[in-house]
């Protein structure tokens, strides 16, 4: 199914967004924030023909979009909001979705952060909450719908726009992820994965991975990365790149989807480690009802996600930066290889070792993680 993608005029009004940023953001699916695409944080463009002596050339982003997931994140799926928009959620139950609240609410056409006013004007009709599966949604698969939302009880978004989406069929062919009960800290390094657009002028409904995004500050409730997503992203998953935990959901974002200046926030996930106990107890109680109403035995615990690290497209083919989730393609001798940043703590998979790039100056784009032969 084809999801109508352009947003209605109300989605393209603005959203103003706090977090010691004074910017104006696009807003979200159903007429709410929707999400801004990650920097390369510390790496400027480089050269790709200069080679150190060794023989090793680094083609680096200094902007990365994001390149499709290619099956690598099956518990990420595409939430069709009542045929009128597209968020994203991730799997953490068979019967349980995690995403924005923003995507499963009614909200005003404009919400601005801190709240001032009530920006949840009443919870959408669960059953218009329609969960794809798939790598595009162009050929996704309808797999399920919402039957309940477990939501928090307040009326604004800001600090909160967190929502799980209790499933009428169980998804048992996808893997789901577990919720994280850590916090990250600044510095440390997420993987995004989400159906938004890969920038400001391009469409949404391919699911794009980027990794390595590095997280630029962090609240009690929030935490906020630099250009990492965009129209569609919303609800989408920022995980843990050694455990694949979930640690934050995007809410909001701007001034654009590309660029310097765009910024991302995404509610943290550990924050509200209540609401998703809450979440699995409504499965088990809706579970009873039907299997009550069926003469049937009470169904088992719903499944929960286990850890496991996500996997990644480092040391994979590449031909440029662009084709790589990090921004980094390195050419040694005749392979050429996806590869990331490294340094200050920042360590190398296996058998890669962080070693400094070649050029200097302002050439120079710090270390990288090179493949050890």
């Amino acid at each position: 199914m084809k999801l109508g993608l352009r947003a209605p005029r109300t989605w393209r009004r603005t959203l103003a967004f706090a977090v010691g940023i004074t910017t104006v953001a696009p807003v979200a699916c159903a007429g709410t924030p929707e999400v801004p695409t990650q920097a390369f944080a510390d790496a400027p463009v480089r050269d790709a023909g200069e080679a150190d002596g060794n023989g090793v050339r680094i083609d680096q982003l200094e902007i990365v979009k994001g390149v499709p997931s290619r099956g690598r994140d099956p518990s990420v799926v595409a939430i069709d909001v009542g045929g009128e928009g597209l968020c994203t959620g991730t799997l953490v139950s068979p019967r349980l979705v995690l995403t924005a609240r923003h995507c499963v609410s009614r909200t005003p056409a404009r919400i601005a952060c801190p709240a001032s006013s009530v920006q949840v004007l009443g919870e959408r009709d669960p059953s218009t909450l329609g969960v794809l599966v798939g790598d595009d949604v162009d050929s996704a698969r309808r797999v399920a719908s919402g039957v309940a939302i477990v939501a928090p009880g307040g009326v604004t978004l800001c600090e909160a726009d967190i929502a799980l989406v209790v499933l009428d069929t169980a998804i048992s062919a996808v893997k789901p992820l577990p919720t994280a009960t850590r916090g990250v800290a600044r510095g440390e390094r997420v993987r995004a994965v989400g159906y938004g657009k890969r920038g400001d002028e391009r469409s949404a409904g391919t699911k794009l991975v980027r990794e390595h995004v590095r997280v630029l500050t962090v609240t009690p409730s929030e935490l906020t990365v630099g250009e990492a997503t965009c129209q569609g992203d919303s609800g989408g998953p920022a995980l843990d790149e050694d455990t694949g935990e979930i640690v934050g959901v995007v809410s909001r974002g701007g001034p654009s989807c590309e660029g310097p200046d765009a910024h991302n926030i995404y509610t943290r996930v550990d924050a509200f480690a209540w609401l998703v106990e809450e979440a699995f107890a409504r499965v088990v109680e809706i579970g009873r009802d039907e299997a009550a109403d069926a003469g049937a035995k009470d169904p088992a615990a719903p499944k929960r996600g286990t850890k496991q690290k996500p996997a990644s497209d480092v040391g994979g083919a590449c031909e440029t930066a662009a084709d790589c989730a990090a921004g980094v393609c390195v050419t040694h001798g005749e392979r050429s290889y996806c590869s990331r940043p490294c340094g200050s703590g920042d360590r190398c998979p296996t058998r890669f070792h962080c070693k400094p790039t070649p050029g200097s100056g302002e050439a120079s784009t710090g270390q990288t993680c090179i493949e050890v032969r």
